[in-house]
């Protein structure tokens, strides 16, 4: 069986919300193929949601939901960076 825990600290869990391209790239030991690549240059949030419920789902829902509200609310709050303020 695969615990999180057993292999992961809080810290890890900080510097994926935070930094999610640096730790897809340096601290998944996946496979990535052509569409991961596409997700991590795109949508890399997404990639770990993906991951924590494929890898977590049975073991630490909690954390899958939160992984997936995380990518979500980092989409819905990319619109307010660029939007253009006018007068």
């Amino acid at each position: 069986m695969l615990y999180f825990w057993d292999y992961h600290t809080g810290f890890f869990l900080i510097f994926a919300v935070f930094f999610p391209r640096l730790t897809l790239l340096f601290a998944t030991s996946v496979p990535f193929g052509v569409l991961a690549w596409i997700g991590w240059f795109f949508v890399p949030r997404f990639v770990i949601a993906y991951y924590a419920t494929v890898f977590y789902s049975d073991k630490h829902p909690i954390l899958v939901a939160i992984a997936w509200v995380v990518a979500i609310m980092a989409l819905l709050g990319a619109g307010g960076e660029t939007a253009r303020r006018t007068r």
